[in-house]
């Protein structure tokens, strides 16, 4: 078995990697191809090799490696080192037990659906959302959001969000969206404290293609971003188009462990606090 490690360098120092993670893999005769910070450069005959990525950080941690994932097709072991974790498996302290379910094939994995921004001649793939958001606290922007040339939303507000079912859990779920079990392959539109009563969350199907058009801007400018980073700068009667992509992630669970214990566990969804 062989695989490729990817960590938060922010939450795990070297000698942690070396002592706590490197040194028991390697013992257990799982083969560590190499190792790397989330969000830098992997060789391809490395990537191409591992039978899983392995990485180590948080949530955020995940959506960094999540195109690198998609493109080379290899699934994705998730180890907690931060705080919510809501897309690991694993804790930091379980590493004892991920190294004996990869050596028993005792590890599930569900399929996740990504997003497609294109703008300009650039192309992102991201695991949760893309987001439209202000540069200054104050003022709107208007933007209109058309499905198929038919105008969906237009409104004033202070940004959108589009983001997929694994998404609906994080920036989404925080501005009011539903949260969306991740085997359905949708998208989710958000605005953004839009000044309408009749602006609401709405969920449209994967093979549309969805246009957001910056009409204007009282203040400032209005910038893109992609699972978190900026990825360009809106211009008013500037466009950006969004997709479902056709490429996916598999993103590990442990058997017994599914979509719904997550959410009871880490959100505490569906219960009654006393």
């Amino acid at each position: 078995m062989k695989i490729f490690i990817f960590y938060n360098p922010l939450k795990l120092s070297n000698d942690d990697l070396e002592e706590n993670i490197l040194k028991p893999f390697n013992e257990s005769n799982i083969e560590v191809l190499g190792y790397a910070a989330a969000g830098s450069t992997v060789e391809e005959k490395q990537a191409q090799a591992a039978d899983f990525f392995v990485i180590f950080g948080g949530d955020g941690t995940v959506l960094k490696i999540a195109e690198i994932a998609a493109i080379y097709s290899k699934p994705v072991i998730a180890v907690n080192t931060g705080n919510l974790g809501f897309l690991s498996s694993y804790s930091s302290s379980e590493i004892k037990e991920l190294i004996e379910d990869i050596q028993k094939d005792n590890i599930s994995f569900s399929f996740r659906h990504l997003l497609e921004c294109h703008v300009g001649t650039k192309k992102v793939v991201v695991l949760n959302d893309i987001v439209l958001l202000k540069s200054q606290p104050l003022g709107t922007m208007n933007v209109d959001v058309k499905i198929e040339e038919h105008t969906l939303f237009s409104f004033a507000g202070d940004g959108l969000i589009v983001s997929t079912p694994t998404g609906s859990t994080a920036y989404a779920l925080s501005a009011g969206g539903p949260i969306i079990h991740p085997e359905l392959n949708v998208v989710q539109l958000i605005p953004l404290a839009a000044h309408a009563l009749n602006i609401r969350p709405f969920i449209a199907p994967p093979t549309q293609k969805i246009e957001i058009i910056l009409k204007n801007m009282s203040k400032g400018f209005v910038y893109v971003t992609g699972d978190g980073d900026i990825i360009h700068r809106m211009e008013p009667g500037m466009s950006i188009f969004v997709t479902s992509s056709e490429m996916t992630i598999k993103l590990a669970q442990r058997n017994g462990n599914n979509y719904l214990n997550a959410l009871d566990k880490k959100l505490g969804f569906g219960r009654r606090f006393e």
